[in-house]
């Protein structure tokens, strides 16, 4: 699912503390920068909202 990023989410994100990219993911294998279910990183690995101007959340996301 793509979200548009806008200062309001920014905001949001960051006072609950949303959690969204590789890096938090049970799914996401770390010494290989990878997906364990075998679903390309690049949209979701280390994504910086201060940097983005939409987010691609992951259908398998499942927080560590």
């Amino acid at each position: 699912m793509i979200t548009r990023v806008d200062e309001q989410l920014r905001r949001e994100a960051a006072l609950h503390s949303l959690k969204f990219s590789c890096e938090d993911c049970a799914h996401f294998v770390a010494d290989r920068h990878a997906c364990a279910n075998g679903y390309p990183t690049g949209p979701h690995h280390a994504v910086q909202l201060a940097q983005v101007s939409t987010l691609e959340f992951c259908k398998e996301f499942e927080l560590a």
